[in-house]
C-alpha cells in the first residue's frame, strides 16, 4: 500500500545525511558540513497498540561552535533499491500506512549545545488501539539554525540536518514474505574474478534483514568458496541489489552458485541456484599448439634420414623459433 502522494520536503543535505542510515552497519551519523552527531542512527522498537515505550537519544555537537538546533519529526518511506528515504508531507504522513510520526512525542523542540557537548532527550511512543501489525517509520531531524551551506555552483543555500530514524513494530499478524528476483553471474568467463549481482524482494508488511551467502561449488562438488551477502535492510514492498565477487583468477570447469539467506522473525528462507562455466580458451589453444610442435619435432627427429640431416636441422630450427614466439606470447 503507497501513498498517493510522495514528494520530498526535506534538503537535499537532509536526504544524504539521514539515507545512509538505513544500512545496518554502525556508523556515528556525524555530518561533517553541521558538526552534529545523532545518537544512535537508528532506533529499533516494538510497542502494543495503546501502550507506551519511551527511549532515550542524543544528539552532540562535535564543531568548535555553540549550536542552537531545531528538532522535529518526519515520516519517511523507501521506494528504490539502494534504501534511500523519501520524506514525506504532513498529508501524506496522514493517509501512509507506514507512518508513525503522530504516534511520538519528544521531550523538547530545541536545544542549545557548546562545542563538545551531547544533550539527551526522551522520545515516548503511543500507538493507537487501531494501530496496523507490522512495520511505521518516522525520523527524528536536528536542523541548526546556522546549518545552511551556499553552492558557488547553482548560488543556492542548501539546508543540512542529521537524525535518527524511528523503526516502530507493531506486534500481531504479520505479513513476512520475500523473494530473490534475479540471480545471475557471466555464463562463460575466461578467467577471475566472478561477479555476482542478485534483487531480494521484500513482499512482508515490515522491514527486513536478509542474512545470508552464496555458496560455489565446482563440479566435484567441493566448495571453492562462500560469499557473505551484505546485511542491509529492505523496505516493505521494495526491491535491494546485491553485489558479491568471486576473487580467484585460476579457475577451471563448470561451477554451481547457490544463494541462501533467512529472514523475518518466522525464519523464513530464500534461495536460488545458477550455474557457470570459466574456461580459459586461449590459453588451452596455446597448449594444444606446444604440444602439436613438440610432437612434431619427435616424428622429424625419428624419421629423418641422415642425408637429410641440414635440412632437418633447418625445420627443427623454424619449429623452434615457433615454440618460442608461443612462449613469448603466453607470458605476455
Amino acid at each position: 500500500m503507497k501513498p498517493a502522494k510522495i514528494i520530498q520536503t526535506i534538503s537535499l543535505g537532509s536526504l544524504l545525511s539521514l539515507s545512509v542510515l538505513f544500512f545496518p552497519k554502525p556508523i556515528t551519523a556525524a555530518d561533517i558540513s553541521t558538526g552534529l552527531s545523532a545518537i544512535p542512527p537508528r532506533l529499533e522498537l516494538e510497542v502494543k497498540p495503546d501502550a507506551t515505550n519511551t527511549q532515550t537519544i542524543k544528539v552532540r555537537n562535535e564543531s568548535t561552535e555553540t549550536k542552537t538546533i531545531t528538532i522535529s519529526l518526519r515520516d519517511f518511506i523507501v521506494t528504490d533499491n539502494q534504501g534511500t528515504p523519501i520524506f514525506l508531507d504532513d498529508i501524506d504522513s496522514e493517509n501512509n500506512r507506514w507512518s508513525a510520526s503522530s504516534w511520538i512525542q519528544l521531550s523538547t523542540s530545541s536545544l542549545t549545545l557548546k562545542p563538545g557537548e551531547t544533550k539527551s532527550l526522551n522520545l515516548t511512543v503511543t500507538p493507537p488501539t487501531n494501530a496496523l501489525p507490522g512495520g511505521h517509520y518516522s525520523a527524528v531531524i536536528y536542523t541548526p539554525e546556522s546549518g545552511s551551506l551556499y553552492s558557488s555552483t547553482t548560488g543556492a543555500s542548501i539546508q543540512t540536518n542529521v537524525g535518527t530514524l524511528v523503526y516502530v513494530t507493531i506486534p500481531g499478524d504479520i505479513n513476512q514474505s520475500a523473494s530473490v528476483q534475479y540471480f545471475t553471474a557471466p555464463k562463460l568467463s575466461e578467467f577471475g574474478p566472478i561477479n555476482f549481482k542478485s534483487t531480494i524482494k521484500n513482499s512482508s508488511d515490515i522491514h527486513i534483514q536478509p542474512a545470508g551467502s552464496i555458496i560455489i561449488t565446482n563440479w566435484f562438488g567441493q566448495k571453492t568458496a562462500q560469499l557473505q551477502l551484505k546485511e542491509t535492510n529492505i523496505f516493505p514492498y521494495t526491491i535491494r541489489n546485491f553485489e558479491n565477487t568471486l576473487d580467484k583468477k585460476w579457475l577451471f570447469g563448470r561451477y554451481k552458485a547457490t544463494l541462501n539467506a533467512v529472514y523475518g522473525t518466522a525464519g523464513g528462507i530464500i534461495t536460488a541456484t545458477i550455474f557457470f562455466w570459466v574456461i580459459p580458451w586461449r590459453l588451452l589453444i596455446l597448449a594444444a599448439a606446444a604440444i602439436g610442435i613438440i610432437i612434431t619435432l619427435i616424428v622429424i627427429f625419428k624419421n629423418k634420414p641422415k642425408k637429410d640431416n641440414y635440412s632437418s636441422k633447418d625445420e627443427v630450427a623454424e619449429l623452434e623459433k615457433e615454440l618460442e614466439a608461443l612462449k613469448k606470447k603466453y607470458k605476455d
